[in-house]
């Protein structure tokens, strides 16, 4: 068996709030509403600390499921994700979020580690990792920006709220 282990980190500035951004991602329920590529998502077990979710995205243009543990550390901003129910030659596919402040706005990153069996494929060692790595980070691309879309409407729709309530207040 020839392993090969890569690791991927893809980052992006989000005009949002962090505990806005932490809570889109940890509550997937509403995924397949965001401009993203999930189309479903269901929490199969556990809470808001960490749980198992079943996913079915369009990655490389067609429809793949996939099925995760997530564990939130909410304090941090953070949390990790681990693929369950991997296939052969894909030995291992996990990674973490991690949501900062700076400069004003939230800096995300979305970091994934991957490890392959690549021993059997044509074309030899290394290039089975690297159509994989090339696909995450596609697809990591993707659903950034679908998360900063996401959060920056959001952010905008409850500040102006904010304002709508504030004024009417005053009013009364």
């Amino acid at each position: 068996m020839h392993r090969t282990t890569r690791r991927t980190t893809h980052r992006l500035s989000i005009d949002a709030p962090e505990d806005l951004i932490f809570s889109m991602l940890r509550d997937s329920s509403h995924w397949p509403y965001l401009e993203g590529l999930t189309v479903y998502s269901e929490r199969v077990s556990g809470d808001d600390s960490a749980h198992e979710l079943r996913t079915s995205v369009v990655a490389n243009g067609s429809l793949s499921s996939s099925h995760c543990r997530r564990v939130f550390d909410a304090a941090g901003h953070r949390a990790e994700f681990h693929q369950l129910d991997l296939e052969p030659p894909l030995l291992l596919l996990g990674g973490d979020w991690d949501i900062r402040r700076a400069e004003g706005l939230s800096v995300v990153t979305l970091n994934h580690e991957y490890e392959v069996d690549d021993s059997e494929v044509d074309g030899g060692a290394g290039e089975l990792s690297e159509r994989i790595g090339r696909s995450i980070d596609d697809y990591s691309r993707r659903e950034l920006e679908a998360l900063r879309l996401s959060c920056e409407r959001l952010a905008l729709l409850l500040q102006h709220h904010s304002t709508q309530n504030h004024t009417t207040a005053k009013e009364a």
